[in-house]
């Protein structure tokens, strides 16, 4: 392996960097990849798997200094692996099946903007098997090597939609079949009392105002999360991951999950 000077990433291209988006990169196959970057001249055991994966691949293995790496990655985060690749490629919303088996499970994210919460929430919907996200273009995080990190690489394989009318999206989807449900913390009804089964698109409102007026006028129902404790509130990511398990459960308990 040669010790080669950093490079910045192109226009159009990014660095991935962790264990768990590198590898899952690697797998998913869906970016073009530069290089994979090492911080040891020896690889360790897990940098070694990864090494393997990258060079049955024929991609290029570079070592780069920890100083150059950390610099290359812009992360303290990196545990010693990273890539140049290119962006995710988004999906259009046209392109995501929403008539299979036991119907389509989408999550619309209006408006979260830190790449932590995104992160996890696409790890959750990745782990529920959903069919795809669906967030706007404006004012919300994106697609980028933060939020694989955050999703423990479940962004590799998740079908990311970026779209610039998130309401008239969820017109659309409405006119498809597709139900449309909002978290709602006024909701009089809950998530344990709803149906979640069949074509449903679960809407998640950003971290501090929720949904905004024009989305929870699109949404076909509400719905809330009884909360027993002084702290009335969950953080979009937790909120997320307890409706998407019980839309799991009930589709499982219906043999359609």
């Amino acid at each position: 392996m040669k010790h080669r000077a950093r490079r910045p990433a192109s226009p159009g291209r990014e660095v991935l960097y962790g264990v768990h988006p590198v590898t899952e990169a690697l797998i998913a196959n869906r970016r073009r990849i530069d290089a994979l970057l090492i911080d040891r001249k020896v690889p360790s055991e897990r940098q070694g798997r990864i090494v393997s994966l990258a060079e049955a691949r024929g991609i290029a293995v570079e070592y780069l200094a920890p100083e150059d790496l950390r610099q290359a990655s812009g992360s303290d985060q990196h545990q010693g692996v990273a890539m140049r690749v290119s962006s995710l490629p988004l999906d259009d919303l046209e392109s995501l099946d929403l008539t299979g088996t036991g119907g389509c499970l989408l999550v619309i994210l209006d408006s979260i903007v830190d790449p932590h919460n995104l992160g996890a929430i696409v790890r959750t919907a990745h782990c529920v098997g959903a069919d795809g996200l669906v967030v706007p273009k404006d004012r919300a995080a994106g697609a980028t090597p933060a939020v694989s990190k955050a999703s423990a690489g479940a962004l590799e394989h998740t079908r990311f939609c970026q779209v610039t009318n998130l309401a008239a999206t969820m017109a659309g989807l409405k006119k498809k079949g597709v139900w449309i449900a909002g978290l709602a913390m006024q909701a009089s009804q809950t998530l344990f009392q709803a149906d979640l089964k069949g074509p449903l698109a679960l809407v998640v409102g950003g971290e501090e105002k929720g949904l905004r007026p024009r989305v929870r006028q699109q949404c076909d129902f509400l719905l809330s999360i009884p909360l027993r404790g002084r702290v009335d509130s969950l953080n979009a990511s937790t909120a997320a991951a307890v409706v998407l398990y019980e839309a799991l459960r009930q589709r499982m308990n219906e043999g359609t999950g």
